[in-house]
């Protein structure tokens, strides 16, 4: 049984319970910078509990990050970044940001997963993109370097290509040079 810590003891964390909702795998490096600065992971507790993040792991099944303690209460967002300081500079103050440890899971941008583990190594949840999800019709996608992250559209929904593509909106500071879309961490998707 998956299972994560409470505020008030050990709760079994049921499908779908805290999940992978958003990822910039790829970011555009003329404005926002590089990918190992920039790269981040979004989780939403889409359960009706106060999660504690202590003790997950997040990896892309090679290098792994052992998440720091935060509490997670329903309906939130929380964002896990390669760099604080450059993510902050680049998206302002606000956005929650769990500290981590280990080797930050450097996304390939051909494609890659995302997964989530309890300490006992069981997954929480899983992606595995590709950065042909939400191509135009020349094959390109606004998620593969071109600024956009890779949202999940149904967040109570499967992590299959038909459920993930591009975000359109950002109303944060990086707006401020232009309508350039980088994303929606640490709060609802874009679309």
């Amino acid at each position: 049984m998956i299972q994560a810590l409470l505020i008030s003891g050990l709760v079994a964390l049921g499908p779908g319970d805290l999940v992978v909702s958003e990822i910039m795998y790829n970011p555009d490096g003329a404005t926002l910078g590089d990918d190992n600065n920039m790269e981040w992971v979004e989780l939403y507790n889409a359960s009706g509990e106060t999660l504690s993040l202590g003790g997950l792991m997040l990896s892309d099944g090679n290098n792994q990050l052992f998440l720091q303690n935060h509490l997670m209460v329903p309906g939130e967002y929380v964002v896990f970044c390669a760099n604080t300081g450059a993510f902050t500079e680049a998206y302002g103050p606000g956005i929650s940001i769990v500290g981590w440890d280990g080797t930050w899971i450097k996304q390939s941008n051909q494609g890659d997963s995302v997964i989530i583990y309890t300490a006992t190594g069981e997954v929480v949840d899983e992606v595995s993109y590709s950065d042909q999800w939400g191509a135009d019709d020349d094959g390109r996608s606004p998620a593969d370097g071109d600024g956009s992250s890779l949202e999940k559209l149904d967040l109570s929904g499967g992590s299959s290509r038909d459920n993930w593509f591009p975000s359109i909106d950002y109303a944060g500071p990086i707006l401020d040079d232009g309508p350039v879309c980088h994303g929606t961490p640490g709060m609802p998707n874009s679309l």
